[in-house]
């Protein structure tokens, strides 16, 4: 059993280490879900530029399938550009033969930005704030009911029932962190939409590719390429 523990780490540990270094391919990935946006929404709305559509569309389990999977595509590729901009991590080993044994810091951005994109675009159907609120209420009140002395218990029961503390606690802990988290999630779930408009997905999709292509195997920028 602990020998299965170690072995599962091992695997954890060879993906973590792999991602900062493959920021091209998470470029080539960036592509292919631009790719399912563009169908996806293309379907949903009816037309490559309208911005809202005039009618119920189905649409395949396949394509929200992938668009669920950016969930996690979205973290991996935040990952790895930060971590390949903080740690200078060229995004390929191509890019370390023949640009520099650095990061791309303009990929790494990028990467951070899209990713984040990635991660909210599916889950706008989901009360993500009001989660986050549920969660943060119940582990301040359990933290609370875990640190606080008998004797303070003790004193406050002689007022009023400490279990009504934790009740008030949680309800204003748990409505703040929904308020808050409301907002902001809200403004990158509209960036998110914006990106995953046919049009933009699909600047963004050529763009991932040709950049992922280009630092894969030529080990450069697309800016930097002498194309003529």
């Amino acid at each position: 059993m602990i020998y299965l523990l170690f072995d599962y780490w091992d695997v954890f540990r060879t993906i973590f280490n792999w991602v900062p270094e493959s920021a091209a391919i998470m470029m080539l990935l960036c592509g292919f879900m631009a790719l399912s946006w563009l169908l996806y929404d293309g379907r949903r709305r009816g037309s490559f530029i309208k911005r809202k559509s005039e009618g119920e569309v189905v649409v395949t389990v396949f394509l929200k399938i992938i668009s669920i999977l950016g969930l996690v595509l979205g973290i991996f590729v935040v990952w790895s550009g930060m971590m390949s901009l903080i740690l200078d991590i060229p995004p390929s080993a191509e890019y370390a033969l023949v640009t520099g044994d650095e990061a791309n810091h303009f990929t790494s951005i990028f990467l951070i930005v899209i990713g984040i994109a990635i991660f909210f675009k599916p889950i706008k159907d989901l009360p993500l704030a009001s989660i986050l609120g549920l969660l943060a209420g119940t582990a301040v009140a359990l933290v609370v009911a875990l640190l606080v002395p008998d004797w303070a218990v003790q004193f406050i029961a002689g007022v009023i029932d400490p279990k009504w503390i934790l009740v008030v606690i949680f309800i204003i802990v748990a409505v703040v962190v929904s308020l808050t988290a409301k907002f902001y999630i809200g403004t990158l779930q509209k960036i998110s939409k914006f990106i995953s408009w046919p049009p933009i997905a699909f600047v963004v999709m050529i763009f991932c590719f040709a950049q992922g292509i280009a630092l894969l195997f030529f080990g450069k920028s697309i800016f930097g390429l002498n194309l003529l």
